[in-house]
């Protein structure tokens, strides 16, 4: 890991769980030497990305709220898919959400709400579950086999306890069926009462996609007509799929 990448990785150590930390434990999680780890923190609170708090703690910097308000109002991917999402709320009356996949975090890119909404635990730039609910499957299953082999290795026992599967062979097939289906409809997985219906939305590299999710309650979707649900979700998926393809966006 080059320099450059170790400084950096100390904004991963912040989370909703822990957003504060002290200067030492965090030299002592990167394992770096006590000047090189205060060099970091110097250099990210100069430019903007760290704070320092009262006794020595750091939480992250106003740059981190100047730099999620241009990538909110800027990101040609998200300027493609908003109005054709409000398009599909207004149509099925449900929540259209757009997520992907970012290293191992899965994360929520925008949430777009009808007037009658449902509430969610899980909400824009929250990571979210990789195994639980309907969008992380349905990008997982368009991981070619050496990269769904490795995630795999990686998180065997998440896996089996999201019922995806208790070996390899059964988590692939799994994931086989979903890429097959083109969907993928949960219920309660994160929230009780509340189902998703996932669809991918492919760009140029089989494994790059995004995910788009109708979600409302489970039983809003037991008197829905599926098959009428998804014929609209794909049709948006390839229309943002179309439009970034003209756009020239590489994803």
């Amino acid at each position: 890991m080059s320099s450059l990448n170790r400084m950096l990785s100390v904004l991963d150590l912040f989370t909703s769980d822990r957003p504060v930390w002290e200067a030492d434990a965090i030299v002592d999680t990167l394992g770096c030497s006590t000047p090189t780890g205060y060099r970091y923190l110097k250099e990210l609170m100069q430019a903007g990305l760290l704070q320092r708090l009262n006794g020595g703690y750091y939480a992250l910097g106003p740059r981190i709220a100047l730099l999620d308000y241009i990538i909110r109002t800027t990101d040609p991917l998200l300027g493609i898919s908003i109005p054709l999402m409000r398009e599909l709320v207004e149509k099925t009356e449900c929540r259209c959400v757009l997520s992907r996949m970012d290293g191992e975090f899965f994360l929520d890119l925008h949430h777009e709400r009808p007037e009658r909404d449902v509430q969610l635990n899980y909400g824009r730039g929250r990571p979210r579950p990789l195994f639980l609910g309907g969008a992380p499957k349905v990008i997982i299953a368009h991981y070619p086999p050496k990269k769904l082999r490795a995630l795999y290795d990686r998180h065997i026992a998440k896996i089996a306890a999201a019922g995806l599967g208790a070996d390899w062979e059964s988590f692939q097939q799994r994931m086989q069926a979903i890429r097959r289906d083109g969907f993928y409809l949960s219920h309660g997985e994160l929230d009780a009462g509340i189902s998703a219906l996932s669809v991918p939305v492919k760009f140029s590299a089989k494994e790059n996609c995004a995910a788009l999710a109708l979600v409302a309650s489970t039983s809003r979707f037991e008197l829905s007509d599926r098959t009428k649900l998804l014929e609209l979700m794909h049709q948006t998926a390839q229309r943002i799929q179309s439009e970034a393809a003209g756009s020239g966006l590489v994803l």
